[in-house]
């Protein structure tokens, strides 16, 4: 009978610290950028991971607008690498983001948006190399007020 219990305690303890590891990293290796945002980005993952330059990446962001998403607002990417801005783009949110997953801006409370777009590539890539990039995702309303912000490293392969 106490090795039914042992098991038993093995299995929950199993089961419970797995669950809660994955609750922890929900943004899979992102963090919320330093300071103040409204919004909240709960879980954010993407695949293939590492990307692979020049194949589609499918990324899934789930959060909750607690201030409005509103249409023309601007998602910026910024890119570093060995601390070096390498790269940054804005896109309008609404039309990259929100209209592809079949929504609508303005986005209010719960969110969960899945998109794919190509990886891109140019002649100066790196052969056969994994390079680890700094990644800053930001959103930010037309007026200017910022909304949401994570970072994290992401691993691009350049076959």
């Amino acid at each position: 009978m106490n090795i039914l219990i042992a098991i038993f305690f093995l299995i929950f303890a199993t089961f419970t610290s797995s669950t809660l590891i994955r609750r922890q990293d929900a943004l899979n290796g992102f963090k919320e950028c330093q300071g103040n945002f409204p919004n909240k980005i709960t879980s954010h993952e993407f695949t293939p991971n590492p990307i692979v330059a020049g194949q589609v990446v499918t990324v899934h962001m789930k959060g909750i607008a607690t201030v409005p998403i509103e249409k023309g607002s601007i998602y910026q990417n910024t890119v570093f690498y060995n601390n070096e801005q390498v790269l940054q783009h804005n896109d309008d949110f609404c039309k990259e983001v929100v209209i592809p997953s079949g929504f609508t801006c303005p986005v209010k409370g719960d969110f969960n948006f899945v998109n794919t777009f190509p990886a891109d590539t140019s002649p100066n890539d790196p052969k056969n190399s994994v390079l680890e990039f700094f990644v800053r995702i930001l959103t930010s309303n037309p007026d200017g007020r910022n909304l949401s912000c994570i970072e994290g490293n992401v691993k691009f392969s350049y076959p």
